[in-house]
């Protein structure tokens, strides 16, 4: 019976239409980076907010974090993109909608994770740098920066796989991502079970090299950590135990 189901599937229409999903694909990474890049800008933002010494300053940035965070994103893109217009507002096309409401959404989330990555750094620190007569300026750069860069980026990796996962409910305002390329050749065709088979094997090897490659960057801002004795063991111990522990250090 399970042979006879598979035998049946066709495939042959999603190669056939590989144009128009790597359109789709292509919408999908627009909107992905665009929406990033605009949510590090909102969220350092934010994370300035919440850091000021002014209470009403960081009054307002914890409400803004807590509203954003608190609405679901598919209610925020209705009522960008209809919400507003019914209200004779502003009226926005798909693609920016899209956008802006993917932006408004993860700049909150990473106003929190910069937030935390700067008050992870000890503040002794500083203190040091500035007793030493080094610069604020380069204590900020060449100190400060690099650590919170480092602590910060594997959270942000996850964010940006979130936000090119999310791109699919761009599809409900009519943006033309690969999800919404799929439901169009799927009706057409009356084969469902192949587009979105498709459609998710492609999600999945898109999130598969953005995490490999978001590995490599993490690796990238930690080569200063590389050079510290680590300990090896040898591979022929059963979970590691019984054997003489060696010390290298890693080019």
């Amino acid at each position: 019976m399970t042979t006879t189901v598979f035998a049946a599937l066709d495939f042959g229409p999603v190669w056939e239409m590989r144009s128009e999903l790597l359109s789709g694909i292509g919408t999908m990474a627009l909107v992905s980076v665009v929406s990033f890049a605009i949510a590090i800008v909102g969220g350092l933002v934010l994370a300035g907010m919440r850091q000021s010494r002014s209470l009403p300053i960081s009054w307002a940035g914890f409400v803004l974090i807590q509203v954003l965070r608190g609405i679901a994103l598919y209610v925020l893109l209705l009522w960008l993109f209809f919400g507003l217009a019914a209200q004779g507002g502003f009226q926005f096309e798909p693609i920016p909608a899209g956008i802006f409401a993917l932006a408004l959404l993860n700049s909150a989330y990473l106003a929190e994770i910069f937030r935390a990555g700067y008050e992870a750094v000890p503040p002794g620190q500083k203190e040091a740098a500035l007793a030493c007569g080094l610069p604020k300026r380069t204590w900020f750069g060449k100190i400060h920066l690099p650590q919170v860069t480092q602590i910060t980026l594997p959270a942000m990796g996850n964010v940006f796989v979130d936000i090119i996962k999310d791109t699919s409910i761009l599809s409900a305002i009519g943006v033309a991502e690969l999800l919404r390329e799929s439901q169009r050749w799927a009706q057409f065709y009356e084969l469902p079970f192949e587009f979105y088979t498709a459609a998710a094997a492609i999600y999945i090897a898109i999130v598969t090299l953005v995490t490999f490659g978001w590995r490599r960057l993490e690796r990238r801002f930690s080569r200063h950590l590389h050079t510290a004795p680590r300990v090896r063991r040898s591979r022929g111990l059963l979970f590691g135990i019984g054997g003489r522990p060696s010390t290298t250090t890693a080019s």
